[in-house]
């Protein structure tokens, strides 16, 4: 039996082993040249290592009851540098209000914590989404409604609160003043965990991804234009109609000068996922454990790098965390507590249905593992856990939970999914749409139909295997190569490994562990199990692999290995040093985006980075700019381009692409014939279309087209101007 003293050694040099490997194929493969040739990254890591040193300092030398205000200060003036600091106020404020108006609805006045703030975001959200619907159906919409449909629910998630507060204290202050050192040890780790949060907000306004700005972040013109949710805006590609939740959730944030308060939802959403994570390690492991674990969370790429993108990943993991959130606590409740906790689970598995397409087979995964664990393991702990409740006194739970938790959130769910089958006929769309149509359903035109993939189909066994260690290498020691670059942008690093390492080297339980533990233990270990075989499923299946799909695998591996850890936490973070230094590294290197060193902007600019002005600036010096002016007049217009993504997209209107048209999830039979492509064009709307001839003289058949209709004059020319056309399309009568 290894003593452990000697597993934390093994743990530290597989962690050494690991991390020295993956940067070596990494720095073979050129990754760090390409980023160590910017002054940026150079810049960056200067002001990383001067903002640690002074939340260190603050940490060490500022009495405890003061060490918060020197932490926002310190966070405030560095986001403030990088014109972040309202956004993420703005945001803040408004993730605050669904969270606080959901807890009104439940009449819910116990104490904040985490879980029930998660509880509260569930029924604020899905209440907001209902809403949203409502008016969508009776066709109103448009930024100006929902902002004054968002002042209203600001005005019924805050005033109630501070009336109740005032009402019970009156205008008293009262201040106390404890002190309490901390270690060096708590310090560094304190000091660590705002550092690796604050990177991502140093560089939120320069890490726009693609995806992002294609859709997530064009709302207005895309979901709702002006009459609600569930208009068909002449849409083809398939990225137009996955669930809407997030988008949803953001449409009062939206404005036309900049980007930022988007991005910030995102980020304080990730916010939120730290202060859950840190609600739940403090349920398994006592608050020391739990800082630990938060530490390591913040460190992992392929979660946190997500905080500062409008994609639906980050969102979706934390509201499957809420859902692991409340099966552990119904394992730990009884009587009407317990069914609680299980209404408000399924109720949060339900709604990632409506931020995510693909949710619904790691959510599906989800459902599986506490299957499985209430059949395999909950009938061991059943007869001591009865006997114990009949010592304690049962917890009453809330009847309003009870009720309102899956009526909203079933409404909400419906409204989204209504949205999708009335404009594509499916109730899901992306890979899934093959399995509808097996099942009966028809989509509407212009939607391709679409199926599940498997990359290994032409492959003999002995082939597929060979591929699957070749990917599990990829994911899990050193993402090299064309295919590796899409898991290098949100990577597990090496922790994961790691962290799989420690869990199976702790080996089984001692006998004096408390039942309590063993059923965690049980429950994570299901849960784990099953998201580890449908990561490697998808490993094996899909013909492109992103480092965002395991960000709940992470979480749940991360925190399965601190439970088995659980008295020696301590040990366990030293051990996984070598990797969390790697970890801390690559977060730093990697994005979404691409992007490197932290976000400036040498314009002039307020309160938010400019990125209306950027945008502007980007399609002047491309010539575009009377085509800019043209198009903002009329925002309804339905424009079609050929141009190069996704600078195309920064036309202020409804805008596609050709390659939302032909490429990846739209339709390439569309584009077959010239009578084809006109029916489209008549079918969907289109008014306009905007050509680009760099963009022309590489795509021989869009070039096709445009001549085409030229010559048999279906379309005239509007603008021309250094090789941007806006042409008017007519359509046939």
């Amino acid at each position: 039996m290894l003593t452990t003293r000697v597993k934390t050694g093994v743990l530290f040099l597989l962690a050494l082993l690991l991390s020295a490997l993956a940067f070596y194929f990494l720095g073979d493969d050129g990754f760090f040249a390409a980023q160590f040739s910017s002054e940026e990254t150079g810049a960056m890591f200067l002001e990383i290592g001067v903002l640690f040193l002074l939340l260190f300092v603050a940490a060490r030398r500022v009495k405890s009851c003061q060490r918060g205000i020197a932490n926002a200060l310190i966070c405030a003036l560095f986001a403030a540098r990088h014109l972040a600091l309202f956004s993420v106020l703005i945001a803040g404020l408004w993730l605050a209000a669904l969270a606080l108006f959901g807890r009104e609805l439940l009449g819910d006045r116990e104490r904040l914590t985490a879980e029930r703030a998660g509880r509260g975001l569930l029924l604020g959200a899905a209440a907001w989404i209902v809403l949203v619907a409502f008016f969508s159906a009776l066709h109103l919409g448009g930024t100006r409604l929902w902002r004054i449909l968002a002042a209203f629910v600001c005005l019924a998630a805050f005033l109630p609160p501070l009336l109740r507060y005032f009402g019970e204290k009156g205008f008293a202050f009262s201040y106390h003043c404890t002190i309490r050192r901390e270690s060096r040890t708590e310090s560094v780790l304190a000091a660590a965990t705002v550092t690796a949060v604050l990177v991502q907000l140093g560089r939120m306004n320069i890490a726009i991804d693609y995806d992002s700005l294609r859709y997530a972040l064009r709302s207005p013109f895309v979901l709702d234009n002006g009459r609600g949710i569930f208009e068909s805006l002449g849409s083809v590609n398939q990225v137009y109609f996955y669930p809407k939740g997030l988008e949803i959730l953001a449409l009062p944030l939206y404005t036309e000068h900049s980007f930022g308060p988007v991005l910030a939802f995102s980020f304080c959403l990730g916010i939120g996922l730290l202060w859950l994570l840190f609600d739940l390690g403090r349920t398994l492991l006592g608050a020391e454990g739990a800082k630990r674990l938060v530490f390591t969370a913040a460190l992992i790429p392929g979660v946190m790098n997500l905080s500062i993108s409008a994609k639906t990943d980050l969102i979706t993991v934390l509201f499957q965390l809420i859902a692991v959130r409340e099966l552990l606590t119904a394992e730990q409740s009884s009587g009407r507590a317990r069914a609680e906790a299980f209404v408000f689970g399924a109720s949060a598995v339900l709604f990632t249905l409506m931020l995510k397409p693909t949710a619904i087979v790691f959510s599906g995964g989800l459902v599986f593992a506490a299957l499985l664990y209430a059949a395999v393991f909950r009938p061991r702990f059943g007869r001591e856990k009865a006997m114990a409740e009949e010592k304690e006194e049962k917890r009453d739970g809330n009847p309003r939970g009870l009720i309102l938790s899956p009526l909203f959130t079933l409404l909400a769910f419906i409204a989204v999914t209504a949205r999708t089958m009335h404009l594509t006929g499916y109730p899901l769309v992306s890979v899934f749409t093959g399995v509808f149509e097996a099942l009966g359903f028809r989509g509407k035109y212009p939607l391709a139909v679409l199926t599940l993939p498997n990359a290994g189909a032409s492959l003999t066994l002995p082939e597929r295997g060979a591929e699957l260690a070749r990917r599990l290498f990829l994911l899990f020691f050193a993402p090299i190569g064309e295919e590796g670059l899409h898991i290098r942008i949100a990577w597990g690093t090496t922790l994961i490994p790691v962290l799989l390492a420690a869990l199976l080297l702790r080996g089984k339980k001692r006998d004096a562990e408390p039942k309590s533990d063993a059923r965690a233990a049980a429950l994570f270990g299901c849960l784990i199990a099953v998201q580890g075989g449908l990561l490697l499923l998808s490993l094996e299946r899909l013909h492109q692999i992103d480092g965002n799909y395991y960000g709940l695998f992470y979480l749940l591996l991360l925190i399965g290995a601190f439970l088995c850890w659980k008295e020696e936490s301590r040990a366990l973070t030293l051990a996984l040093a070598p990797a969390s230094v790697f970890a801390f590294f690559m977060l730093c290197l990697t994005n979404w985006a691409g992007a490197r060193g932290f976000g400036s902007y040498g314009g002039r600019a307020f309160l938010f980075h400019p990125h209306g002005r950027i945008v502007r600036d980007v399609v002047i010096l491309d010539g575009a700019d009377p085509i800019y002016r043209y198009v903002k007049n009329a925002p309804r217009m339905r424009v079609l381009s050929f141009a190069g993504e996704p600078e195309c997209y920064f036309l202020p209107c409804d805008v596609q692409s050709y390659t939302d048209l032909e490429g990846s999830g739209g339709n390439v039979y569309l584009v077959r014939s010239l009578d084809a492509f006109k029916e489209f064009l008549d079918r969907m709307g289109i008014n306009c279309l905007y050509t680009d001839d760099d963009f022309l003289a590489t795509h021989a058949r869009a070039a096709d087209i445009i001549r085409y209709l030229r010559e048999e004059g279906s379309i005239e020319v509007i603008i021309e101007q250094e090789g941007n056309a806006l042409y008017r399309y007519h359509r046939a009568n």
